[in-house]
């Protein structure tokens, strides 16, 4: 199972995904439900910050929502 991080802007937001991705993994183990979204609120350095973690075939990958969604990802 790879874990795939997708926040390279800010190093808060890349702690807030690998702990978004830490607790993924504890709650569903290695091969979760296939194409579902969990959503994760994270402290970091006295911020909260949603991270978005969607299980593919063989991933898990988080994105934090730090910015405005484009509208190819929220239509399906």
């Amino acid at each position: 199972m790879r874990l795939i991080n997708r926040s390279k802007s800010s190093p808060i937001a890349r702690q807030a995904c690998n702990a978004a991705l830490a607790e993924h993994v504890t709650r569903f183990g290695d091969y979760g439900p296939q194409k579902t979204k969990s959503t994760y609120t994270v402290a970091v350095q006295g911020t909260k910050v949603i991270v978005e973690v969607v299980n593919r075939k063989s991933s898990y990958v988080a994105t934090a929502m730090t910015g405005m969604r484009r509208l190819r990802a929220i239509v399906c």
